[in-house]
């Protein structure tokens, strides 16, 4: 709670910045208020005024269609602003270079500097308090697809056109959620054939002794050669892909063990619904799998993130065409 407000303070008792981490919406839209009307009666300006320069620092255009990702970054600038006022952000961002083609990414719905040290809502990576964040645009089909949190640079401009291998493990890992096949560029098919053929022991895996990807690598490699720009992977060739990689002898990064496991765990408890989800109430597709991660035991940054997310064509391929058999 707020103390009450007198123009000699230099600062007003604010939640801290862990506190805001747990609060949710409702909470956070109602410190919000109070914290502008304080800061209003602080500075002598009127609350209007606060409320807009507010929104500006915290890239919200309509508080009152601000979800709880806006509201947090929001609370959290509201609060450096109160209780730490000699902290200030570069009025002007540096300009940002956008890949093009394949690589290319939606623009961003809004673009700042953090508030406070954080982390990725996509690929989990630490983002350090005045890096660059931002948000993508609400996805086309929100029944289908979740909106996702505040985005490092790297997710919002490189994942695609420089993709680290758990760019491309998110890639699939979203697409299987969504109950998809799985469409890499020409950069992600050769990240994903270099990481295949990294064993040369992997078709000795039980994974691909059970279904061989010999003629995917051949596909992968071919994509990297011609530069596609799409490549489609079918939905259990995919599901192939993520148990060889974790089957394989060659240690993986440990950012990219971590989510490998991750992933395995989620596959199979969408396979096996150990919290009994009733199908007959979600269904089979993402839906249910949401419900599921949403009730995993074993918390990841994968159930701690949800989705599925839309992780988008760009440019979009000229016509929807079903996956090809790998």
């Amino acid at each position: 709670m707020f103390e009450t407000v007198t123009l000699d303070i230099a600062t007003i008792d604010f939640p801290s910045e862990g506190e805001l981490k747990t609060v949710q919406a409702a909470e956070l839209a109602r410190l919000i208020e109070v914290g502008v009307t304080s800061l209003a009666a602080l500075l002598g300006k009127p609350t209007g005024q606060v409320r807009t320069q507010l929104g500006k620092a915290a890239g919200i255009k309509d508080f009152a269609r601000a979800d709880i990702d806006d509201l947090r970054e929001a609370a959290q600038t509201l609060r450096l602003r109160l209780n730490e006022p000699s902290v200030r952000t570069p009025a002007r961002l540096p300009r940002m270079q956008r890949p093009t083609g394949m690589g290319q990414l939606p623009v961003p719905r809004t673009v700042k500097q953090a508030a406070i040290a954080m982390s990725c809502g996509l690929c989990a990576d630490p983002i350090k308090a005045g890096e660059i964040i931002g948000r993508t645009r609400n996805p086309k089909n929100e029944r289908l697809h979740k909106t996702m949190g505040w985005l490092c640079q790297h997710c919002l401009y490189e994942r695609r056109e420089k993709p680290r291998r758990r760019d491309v493990l998110l890639r699939v890992f979203h697409h299987l959620f969504a109950n998809n096949a799985v469409d890499l560029n020409a950069y992600e098919c050769a990240v994903l054939s270099i990481w295949l053929l990294e064993d040369p022991h992997v078709a000795g895996t039980a994974s691909w002794q059970r279904d061989p990807l010999t003629a995917t690598i051949v596909r992968l490699q071919t994509s990297q050669q011609e530069e596609k720009a799409t490549t489609w992977i079918a939905f259990p060739t995919a599901r192939t892909i993520i148990h060889v990689l974790r089957e394989c002898a060659v240690t993986p990064a440990p950012a990219d063990a971590e989510l490998l496991d991750a992933i395995t765990q989620h596959l199979h408890e969408w396979d096996t619904n150990p919290q009994g989800i009733e199908h007959r109430r979600y269904g089979r597709g993402p839906g249910f799998h949401a419900q599921v991660l949403q009730a995993t035991d074993r918390p990841s940054v994968l159930s701690e993130r949800g989705g599925p997310f839309d992780l988008h064509h760009a440019p979009p391929p000229a016509t929807e065409k079903e996956a090809e058999d790998a």
